[in-house]
């Protein structure tokens, strides 16, 4: 995740079709003629597809095999599918078809958890099927929800046990951080819990449109951190434009899945001067200037 700071402010069968000519013996009198008007109706082929609830202990990927090994849930696992979608298009997803997946994920994955994703050391990921799965009609996509190790890092995956099924852990929720800057950008930003030193904390998540380009100029990153406002501002309890007199750190997707439709941006608060306590619902008091 590549962050920046911001200062305070079918189944087919075939039938051969037999002609009966010559020294052929005739057809009893009872019978019509044709050969399978009789044959009850065979049922549309249906392929393998996602459940609601599965978890999974191979890690996320972004096209899907058949299946990934399916699990119990009380065993070690990495993804655990919060919502199966169904695209209505008829060529194979791109990008801004996986976007649009993604929102709907957000919004399943909110219903499932009980909160939002973004609220918790965790993943949202979408998976597509196969293109040769996909061909034969298979037109769902997966919406697993997965543990990471760290914020910093997307793809930090790590296997966890039990449901989140309306019960994420107090454990994983979003936490403090300890910002280590390299000029505007981030070098590493590490996890620490709110009662030790450190100097950010998280306030949540938001994807921006699809029409969104991938950060780089100095305009695009004011942009995408003015919607990191509105979450540091409900954060804090206080307005959007009070908000932006406190530091923050937007943090994008990598440029190949932002390339690819997922458009997730974490959002932190942020200030100079290390504390030891959450800010959380401060309205700014305390945080140092």
């Amino acid at each position: 995740m590549r962050g920046r700071l911001k200062a305070g402010m079918v189944l087919a069968a075939l039938l051969t079709n037999l002609a009966l000519t010559g020294c052929a013996p005739g057809l009893p009198s009872e019978a019509d003629g044709d050969l399978v008007d009789d044959w009850a109706a065979m049922a549309a082929v249906t392929g393998w597809e996602p459940k609601v609830g599965e978890c999974m202990s191979g890690v996320p990927v972004a096209v899907a095999m058949r299946s990934a090994p399916v699990v119990d849930c009380a065993e070690p696992h990495h993804g655990e599918v919060v919502h199966v979608g169904k695209f209505s298009i008829d060529k194979y997803p791109g990008p801004t078809d996986k976007a649009a997946a993604l929102v709907e994920c957000d919004a399943k994955a909110k219903a499932y958890l009980g909160r939002a994703w973004g609220d918790a050391r965790l993943e949202l990921r979408v998976a597509t099927p196969r293109t040769d799965t996909w061909q034969s009609g298979a037109r769902w996509f997966r919406c697993e929800v997965s543990e990471i190790k760290t914020f910093d890092r997307d793809n930090s995956f790590t296997t966890r046990t039990g449901s989140l099924k309306g019960a994420v852990p107090a454990a994983l929720l979003s936490g403090c951080v300890v910002v280590h800057e390299q000029g505007d950008d981030i070098a590493q930003m590490e996890d620490v819990p709110c009662n030790k030193p450190h100097n950010a904390e998280y306030v949540g998540v938001f994807r921006a449109s699809a029409a969104t380009p991938y950060p780089t100029s100095e305009r695009q990153w004011n942009a995408i951190h003015s919607q990191c406002q509105v979450l540091k501002g409900k954060f804090l309890g206080v307005s959007a434009g009070q908000a932006e007199y406190y530091g923050g750190i937007a943090s994008a997707r990598s440029k190949s899945d932002w390339d690819e439709g997922d458009h997730v941006v974490r959002c932190a608060v942020s200030w100079k001067k290390k504390i030891s306590k959450s800010v959380r619902g401060s309205k700014g008091k305390g945080i140092p200037n």
